[in-house]
């Protein structure tokens, strides 16, 4: 059994709502939606998001299910009553392409965090749509994770047992690093780290006790900071909640294993270790197949392997299987 935790999609209600939208600036090129944010081009293909693609790329990779969730751009660029809206319409097809997985697929549903009082109904409907989890995106709109307006959200993600998947978008900090494609190559798995602090920092995580969050891409940055990341509360201005490390280390923090390096995966396992990681391809970005030809080469036991391919997920998820 193998379980891809980050594995996008792509509904058409997405691509309606975004070539509407000012900014991004998108047009429909062929079958590509061609999306240009100023610092980043990024060209979004029906193809690669087709439910049938997917399962084709899971099959040559021996992956079993998939845990789909929509990909960039986000709700967090439309206006809130927009983004509002659109989640309802997009939960929703996420949860037609669910079907549409002959029992492969579960889903992940997003919320119009910008908008807070919309945010909380839709946790509602996304457990109703029976969607297992919601995802965080590292900005929404301009509020940072860790901005008040967003404590009922979290009040209510918890409450419905919804484990949290962070995920990069634009930053704010774009526009300096927006040659050579650096935006998307590079700045994601930074900006992710920054919105995990913010959540350790402000004291969402300790507020929020049962509340698992993911970080992806093996943590990102995170890891390679271990020695500048304060050890202690006090050492951080404004600081309420317990040390990044801390967390990171704690039932509270998973991780998904979308990157795709031998030495970084290394490491990981060597500083984190695997009882909280979870395979991942990041698709379309990577094939399965690529995913699972590099980690049959890392030398996993055989418990790692069945921890890291289904176990974890299982767990976290509450699956079932």
């Amino acid at each position: 059994m193998r379980i891809d935790v980050q594995c996008h999609i792509f509904p058409k209600v997405l691509q309606e709502y975004m070539l509407e939208n000012p900014y991004p600036k998108c047009m429909k090129k062929g079958d590509v939606l061609i999306c240009d944010f100023g610092s980043q081009i990024l060209g979004l293909s029906d193809e690669s998001y087709a439910p049938a693609s997917i399962l084709r790329s899971m099959d040559a990779g021996k992956v079993d299910i998939a845990i789909v969730s929509p990909n960039i751009p986000d709700p967090g660029f439309l206006p809130p009553e927009k983004a509002a809206e659109l989640c309802v319409k997009l939960n929703e097809a996420t949860r037609e392409i669910v079907d549409q997985g002959n029992g492969r697929f579960y889903g992940v549903g997003l919320l119009p965090w910008h908008a807070p009082e919309a945010a909380v109904k839709e946790v509602r409907h996304i457990r109703e749509l029976g969607l297992v989890g919601t995802m965080l995106f590292s900005r929404n709109a301009e509020l940072q994770v860790d901005d008040p307006k967003l404590e009922p959200v979290y009040d209510a993600v918890e409450r419905a047992g919804l484990p949290v998947q962070i995920h990069p978008t634009i930053p704010l900090w774009a526009d300096p690093i927006g040659d050579y494609g650096m935006v998307a190559a590079n700045s994601f798995v930074i900006d992710t780290a920054f919105a995990f602090m913010r959540l350790c920092y402000s004291g969402i995580m300790d507020r929020h006790p049962d509340m698992k969050v993911v970080m992806p891409h093996a943590g990102g940055v995170l890891p390679f900071l271990d020695g500048r990341l304060p050890p202690r509360r006090e050492q951080v201005p404004e600081g309420q909640g317990r040390n990044v490390k801390e967390v990171m280390f704690s039932g509270q923090t998973w991780f998904d294993l979308a990157n795709h390096s031998e030495h970084i995966l290394g490491y990981f396992r060597d500083y984190l270790g695997l009882s909280r990681a979870m395979y991942a391809t990041d698709y379309p970005f990577a094939p399965h197949e690529r995913a699972t030809e590099l980690q049959d080469r890392m030398g996993f036991t055989e418990e790692e392997k069945e921890a890291i391919n289904w176990k974890n997920a299982d767990r976290l998820f509450g699956l079932g299987l």
